[in-house]
């Protein structure tokens, strides 16, 4: 049955067509976007002009509130054009998902002043934390913190003593950025244009309304007491969100597919044409064959999420675990298509001025990240299947 209690959000049909727009600034800005280390200022004055950087925010503050199969079809087409924008738009995109799932007042805090606030995170547990009246003061460094030049508030993790019985388990904590300083740390081989640096506070005081249990962002809405939130922020976080991590590398495989098959078509060896070659035109059915099979798992589970969300059903253990296993095996079959294709471009490939190797660097450094392990996800999937416990959080 249908939760009819949550309304239906009119989403703008041409989000996709926006992002296709822009797709080639994206292109022609990819070099100097790895050089800054940081997405450009003029990027980020685009996303905001097409209204990309608000494609999960609560409709309430003017936001789309795109279901997430929706707004994974998004960052896909902006990671065509540059992986690290593709990216930085999938993390921001997220924590907006994210802050839906705190108290309300905390996204009011975030967007009621400034509707066009950009959110980015530190996730690995880190920092130290003294009560003070209302909330707790937080000091301490967080790495990995991509899109944080531009953010305008930071999802932080700490350990608070939230549970039950008093023990010390993460916790989501919004800070403004006012209070964060930024180390200049994020020297890499791939998404270098992420400005994925380390971040600090001092002192920062957090309300415990902007604090928010991981184990309450892994369960359902209903049983975060949001049962009547739109269903994009009853998801649970860990088995969905984290597809817009994973739609980057649909993106990236996809638009290098393009461009070899278009160069390919063309080019010759010693008067032969290279098309003419069966090796050739195996590698790229293969690629062509793992990337539309990529993305075909990335809309099924996505799809299904928002279905049982919509439904007012919860996900099973098995779904989840399904999911967790496609956000890794998504970008594997998507790495292993990049990695033939950057094959088949041959020397010329190797050339720092030829796109094809930014690509091949950057879905290496994207399958590195530990959300998107396949060894993990993997085995979380077999446990569960085999009737195992999952012994993760990230489910």
């Amino acid at each position: 049955m249908t939760d009819a209690s949550v309304k239906t959000v009119s989403v703008p049909p041409d989000l996709v067509a926006r992002a296709r727009a822009i797709v080639p600034l994206l292109a022609a800005r990819a070099e100097a976007t790895e050089t800054l280390r940081r997405i450009p200022d003029d990027t980020i004055r685009d996303l905001k002009a097409a209204g990309l950087h608000r494609i999960c925010q609560p409709a309430r503050f003017g936001g789309h509130e795109a279901p997430l199969d929706e707004a994974c079809d998004i960052v896909a087409m902006l990671a065509r054009g540059c992986a690290s924008t593709g990216w930085v738009a999938g993390v921001y995109t997220d924590h907006q998902i994210l802050v839906g799932m705190f108290d309300s007042r905390a996204a009011d805090d975030v967007w009621a002043d400034n509707p066009d606030a950009l959110v980015s995170a530190g996730f690995t547990p880190s920092g130290s934390v003294e009560p003070v009246p209302g909330g707790w003061k937080l000091t301490g460094s967080w790495g990995w913190s991509s899109g944080c030049d531009h953010a305008d508030w930071l999802v932080l993790v700490t350990l608070l003593p939230s549970g039950e019985d008093g023990k010390p388990e993460p916790n989501f904590c919004l800070v403004s950025r006012d209070e964060v300083s930024i180390d200049d740390d994020w020297k890499v081989m791939g998404l270098a244009g992420t400005g994925s640096k380390t971040v600090s506070v001092v002192d920062a005081v957090v309300p415990t309304h902007r604090t928010l249990p991981g184990r309450l962002a892994a369960v359902s809405g209903a049983q975060r007491g949001q049962a009547d939130a739109p269903a994009l922020y009853r998801l649970p976080h860990p088995p969905c969100v984290p597809f817009l991590l994973v739609t980057p590398s649909v993106g990236i495989a996809e638009s290098l597919l393009e461009i070899v098959t278009e160069e390919m078509g063309t080019r010759a060896s010693r008067g032969v044409a290279i098309g003419s070659y069966q090796s050739l035109q195996l590698h790229i059915a293969e690629s062509a064959a793992e990337i539309d099979s990529a993305r075909l798992l990335m809309m099924r589970d996505t799809r299904s999420a928002m279905d049982a969300m919509r439904a007012g059903r919860e996900m099973s253990l098995a779904e989840r675990a399904r999911a967790r296993r496609d956000h890794a095996y998504i970008v594997r079959l998507c790495r292993q298509a990049v990695d033939r294709l950057f094959t088949a471009v041959g020397g010329q490939g190797i050339f720092l001025d030829n796109v094809a190797q930014r690509k091949f660097r950057d879905i290496h450094a994207m399958s590195g990240h530990l959300a998107l392990n396949w060894d993990i996800a993997g085995t979380t999937y077999g446990r569960v299947t085999l009737g195992l416990d999952p012994e993760t959080r990230l489910i």
